[in-house]
């Protein structure tokens, strides 16, 4: 038999005893529990009180981070509503200054058409002009140095990948507003120019002014009425028959119809731009000072009046009072 160590012979366990004493009974109620019962269950009570504490603190770290992360999630969703918004904005004013740019495009458009219409030319297609030039190269330096406006578009669609913003359209706007309003100041100028330019071509008296067989040139010539002399011939003569209608050279209004000396029966008509036209020896006007006549309108009958030995028309152009060679003019 094992004999137990000497401090454990005749130990006995503590116990904690508790009374129950009811005040309607006089029977007591009695019991006991182990000493270590206690200690392990205010163990476990502080142990789950740090665990609660522990927990409590957890979570609210967490609630904190999840917080923080819901309130950045909400300013983050402010911040793409309002870059929404921007855009949208942005959009509607881009729509805006496009719809100005295809207005002031349709005008040049209107006054390139106009410009052709004066000088009688037609456009070759109706093809989109923006088009064909890129078909035509698709070199940036060729689009940099002939076409500006096609090159700031083209930077302008190169660069939204990079995300740009309402300020670079603007200046991108503005550039294309401004090289438009100079094109167009331009071709303005340029129609005014044509239509000066075409007013003096139709002023110059370039239509034959009767028919018949030139009788005598311009320049140095034999007097036809005195053989031995010679004289400086200052127009054509046009011979035919007495009462062939003479017809204005050009159109322009009548100066001078009457009668003058050796030139007979006389019109002078003035064009404008410092050009007149003179028919002489008529036998009959047929228009008076004042009178605004148009290029072929038949002006005189032809005849010898004056200082003629037959029927022709003398007739003269003369520019700023000068006397020219008709036939330099006449087509």
């Amino acid at each position: 038999m094992v004999k137990k160590p000497p401090h454990l012979i005749n130990t006995r366990q503590r116990k904690y005893t508790f009374m129950l004493v009811p005040n309607h009974t006089g029977r007591i109620y009695r019991f006991s529990i182990l000493a270590w019962i206690p200690k392990v269950i205010l163990s476990f009570l502080i142990f789950a009180l740090c665990s609660l504490t522990f927990g409590t603190w957890h979570y609210a770290g967490e609630l904190s981070e999840t917080q923080q992360a819901l309130t950045s999630e909400r300013i983050l969703t402010a911040q793409l509503k309002q870059d929404n918004q921007d855009h949208l904005e942005e959009i509607t004013f881009l729509k805006y200054e496009y719809q100005k740019i295809d207005e002031r495009l349709a005008s040049l458009q209107q006054l390139e058409h106009q410009l052709l219409d004066m000088v009688g030319l037609e456009t070759d297609n109706g093809g989109d002009p923006v088009n064909e030039i890129m078909v035509a190269d698709n070199s940036s330096k060729f689009i940099e140095d002939e076409h500006p406006i096609l090159a700031m578009v083209s930077r302008s669609a190169s660069s939204r990948s990079t995300g740009p913003r309402l300020d670079n359209y603007q200046v991108n706007v503005t550039y294309l507003n401004d090289l438009i309003a100079s094109q167009k100041n331009k071709m303005e100028q340029l129609v005014d120019d044509v239509e000066n330019q075409l007013e003096y071509l139709e002023a110059k008296p370039n239509s034959w002014p009767a028919q018949g067989r030139i009788s005598s040139p311009f320049g140095e010539r034999i007097s036809p009425t005195n053989r031995r002399t010679t004289e400086f011939h200052q127009g054509i003569d046009i011979a035919n028959s007495s009462g062939t209608a003479v017809k204005a050279a050009g159109s322009g209004i009548v100066t001078y119809s009457g009668y003058n000396g050796g030139y007979g029966r006389m019109i002078i008509i003035s064009h404008g731009y410092g050009y007149t036209s003179v028919y002489a020896h008529n036998s009959q006007n047929l228009v008076e000072v004042g009178d605004q006549v148009e290029e072929g309108e038949v002006v005189a009958r032809m005849g010898q009046t004056g200082r003629a030995t037959g029927p022709h028309l003398h007739f003269e152009i003369r520019v700023n009072g000068e006397p020219k060679n008709p036939m330099s003019y006449l087509r």
